[in-house]
């Protein structure tokens, strides 16, 4: 059993564990096409990364809801974490406010904010995900979920 945690976007995934000291960070972004073969592409990488997995448990960012002007990037995420949660196992959604309020301390923390903690809290995990904030975020929301696991 692991614990992974996910940031999803409409076209790229960002995916980070500590499985016993083996860190995994992995992203995926794919190229401009029909939605469908877009989505597909996506399980394909998940399921390939989570291949040797008995029992994954995955923290998932869930999508946000950024107004009437971003409804349609708020969907295609949404169809991205639909891709995740048809998954072989289990998947808790997690606000992006819970998620910075319990591994940082505010739920509205800024991207910098979060980079700035992990660098001073888990260097060793913002090693691994470099400049990339989407791994960072995923690093921050994994620490969530191994916190939130441990009380299921």
């Amino acid at each position: 059993m692991s614990i992974w945690g996910l940031d999803p976007a409409s076209k790229k995934i960002a995916m980070f564990t500590d499985n016993d000291g083996l860190i995994r960070a992995a992203k995926l972004s794919v190229p401009r096409t029909d939605r469908n073969t877009e989505l597909l592409v996506l399980r394909h990488f998940m399921q390939q990364v989570l291949e040797f997995d008995r029992d994954p448990r995955i923290f998932c960012e869930e999508p946000v809801v950024a107004g009437a002007r971003n409804l349609r990037s708020t969907i295609l995420v949404a169809e991205t974490v639909g891709v995740v949660l048809a998954l072989d196992a289990r998947v808790y959604l997690v606000p992006v406010s819970s998620w910075k309020k319990s591994t940082i301390g505010r739920g509205n923390a800024t991207k910098d904010e979060v980079r700035e903690w992990l660098q001073s809290s888990h260097p060793q995990y913002a090693q691994q995900c470099g400049v990339d904030q989407d791994l960072t975020d995923a690093a921050a929301i994994y620490l969530h979920g191994r916190e939130v696991d441990a009380s299921i």
